[in-house]
């Protein structure tokens, strides 16, 4: 008998094969857990980067163009003052308005895509499909919920990183699972339930989520800086209206760099979520598509692949 956690007691072999490879979301490894999640990104990145180009990428550009066109100064400035500063590149109080409705609606959109982002990689993992429609209207149904959860989140981090830096941090890797939560567990706080996960097993799960918040971080910042620096470079060179194209332009392609990042974050937290769940429950792909969608699992059946797929076993009557 194995002392591993992820084993069943008593039993020297787990009996549904989740962890000999035979599913392709639930794992026990980290080297299972890495390429689970590249498998999943070869496998659903068309339709996964469907959804975040239409819910994520395009609202990200259009909030990008605005934020960078309204804050640029109208003529060449030399700051000499932290009050110079704010007078020129802060908008008015109605550009000011218009920047935060915006970003509230892309907060809300970009939610219920990567919602039926996650929920799309889950359905091909078990070997079904949703149609572009199907995935959306799935976002849309739980956005709602899942943006309040994501301003508290936002609230949260905001106030750990201003407080002292390490509760911001610690935040970030506690609420990492909100987005699987939401999509399998929709009856619980994706709040709570992502910290409950991630603190089960603290060090392993720490160790993973590192990697996926790091290139987050990373590609966003390096992205949001490149193109911040291109947006004052064209309004410093040319006129106006042609610094405002030529803002928008690379505001699109700063925004369908992020994409790939995006696809396998998004995988990855998937496979972290049902690598956590697999510790303490018998869930498998199938299993967990079958709960993002309201249903049970053709008769109890938690192995890999969807039923009757070849190398599963029949599901019991």
């Amino acid at each position: 008998m194995s002392d591993d956690p992820y084993w069943n007691s008593g039993q020297t072999e787990e009996p549904s094969g989740r962890f000999s490879g035979g599913d392709p979301l639930v794992t026990d490894t980290f080297e299972g857990w890495w390429h689970a999640s590249f498998d999943t990104v070869q496998r659903s990145w068309r339709t996964v980067g469907l959804i975040l180009l239409i819910g994520v990428v395009l609202p990200r550009w259009v909030l990008g163009a605005y934020n960078n066109n309204v804050r640029a100064p109208e003529q060449d400035i030399v700051v000499t003052d932290w009050g110079t500063f704010v007078r020129e590149y802060t908008p008015g109080a109605l550009a000011g308005l218009i920047g935060l409705v915006l970003t509230l609606a892309v907060l809300y959109v970009s939610g219920a895509a990567v919602l039926a982002a996650v929920r799309t990689a889950a359905a091909e993992a078990a070997g079904g499909f949703l149609s572009l429609g199907e995935a959306f209207r799935f976002g849309f149904k739980r956005g709602g919920r899942f943006f309040l959860w994501l301003l508290l989140a936002w609230v949260t981090v905001a106030a750990g990183l201003v407080l002292c830096v390490l509760p911001g941090l610690w935040a970030i890797f506690a609420l990492s699972l909100m987005a699987p939560a939401a999509v399998f567990e929709a009856h619980r706080s994706p709040y709570a339930r992502s910290i409950q996960l991630t603190h089960s097993a603290f060090w392993p799960a720490l160790g993973r989520l590192c990697i996926v918040v790091l290139v987050a971080i990373a590609a966003n910042v390096i992205i949001a800086l490149v193109g911040l620096l291109l947006a004052g470079l064209w309004h410093a060179v040319f006129a106006g209206w042609l610094a405002a194209v030529l803002t928008v332009v690379t505001e699109a392609v700063m925004a369908l760099l992020l994409l790939a990042p995006m696809i396998w974050i998004a995988s990855a937290a998937l496979c972290t979520y049902a690598w956590l769940r697999g510790r303490a429950e018998s869930v498998s792909a199938t299993s967990l598509s079958a709960e993002a969608s309201g249903a049970a699992a053709p008769g109890g059946y938690t192995g890999p692949g969807e039923p009757g797929h070849p190398g599963s076993p029949s599901p019991t009557p």
